[in-house]
């Protein structure tokens, strides 16, 4: 038997033995089980007495019957006590087991996360570039409201925008307000850190941050288009796993909680950048290679 069998092994009579002293109703029905046994044991030995008493022409008196009952009892007790040994062996060895398996399963779950971690600083490697997220074009302000065409860009899509937002604010003063997740991977490079910013909302001087209206920038995954890659581009793991990462990442990021339980993410805040617009303008929004955001004019690079 080689030892994935034997783990197998283990995990299975762990769970089986969790599952049946789990509950006080479980040891109840375990413990209803046994007396039916004894109760069928009784009447078994009961009815070949009464069986005999009857092949004699004789009838199975009360006082022989709780005889009956009472040596059986006597009987069963006797086969516990020299059983006792063997019970108190079972249950030490089960509880044995049950240690090993537990240590065994959190064995497995400290590599299973300390890969899941290695793979998460790897997609942040893949994050880590400097890059326009999306263009703003000044389509009309007036009367202290502001008309923007918003574009968002996907690496792996170089052609030109993927997708268009249309947005109307009162103000002339327009923010972006971006989630900035500060990731520390020790395991790539002792003490490096890296910042990730996801522009998610536009603002201004007289629409309140709380009423800002929320930018599209996201594709069909929930993934922000910015953080798309060819599969030639990705380095360090496999495309399809680089994705199945990226949409972890990209629910931390959202998860301040979740963040901060994965043993990645050291802290997630606010920050914004913005500008005065006027009709005709057009400019980008960059996220930097540390993480900050920054605009520029759109024919800055």
């Amino acid at each position: 038997m080689d030892a994935g069998a034997i783990k197998s092994f283990l995990f299975w009579f762990s769970d089986a033995v969790r599952f049946l002293t789990a509950s006080p109703l479980r040891i109840a029905v375990l413990a209803s089980a046994g007396a039916l046994l004894f109760v069928l044991r009784v009447w078994g030995a009961a009815r070949a007495r009464s069986l005999a008493c009857v092949a004699a022409g004789q009838s199975l008196g009360f006082g022989e019957a709780t005889g009956i009952v009472f040596k059986e009892l006597y009987s069963a007790i006797l086969a516990l006590a020299a059983a006792l040994p063997a019970i108190l062996a079972a249950v030490a060895a089960s509880v044995a087991l049950m240690a090993v398996a537990d240590s065994l399963k959190g064995l497995d779950e400290m590599r299973a996360n300390a890969a899941r971690v290695r793979e998460l600083s790897v997609v942040l490697q893949n994050l880590e570039r400097r890059q326009k997220v999306l263009e703003v074009r000044v389509a009309s302000v007036r009367d202290g409201v502001s008309s923007l065409s918003i574009l968002f860009f996907d690496p792996s899509e170089p052609g030109g925008a993927v997708a268009t937002q249309d947005v109307t604010i009162r103000g002339t003063e327009v923010y972006f307000d971006a989630i900035m997740s500060n990731f520390d991977y020790a395991e790539i490079a002792a003490g490096r850190r890296v910042n990730l910013a996801i522009p998610y909302r536009v603002f201004s001087d007289v629409t309140p941050q709380a009423s800002g209206v929320a930018l599209g920038l996201k594709d069909a995954a929930g993934v922000p288009y910015a953080y798309g890659r060819k599969d030639d581009d990705v380095f360090g793991l496999a495309p399809e796993a680089y994705r199945a990462r990226l949409a972890e990442l990209v629910h931390l990021m959202s998860d301040e909680t979740s963040a901060r339980e994965a043993g990645i993410v050291r802290s997630v805040y606010g920050s914004a950048v913005h500008r005065r617009v006027k009709p005709g303008d057009r400019f980008a929004v960059w996220v930097e290679q540390t993480g900050g955001l920054t605009i520029k004019d759109a024919g800055s690079f």
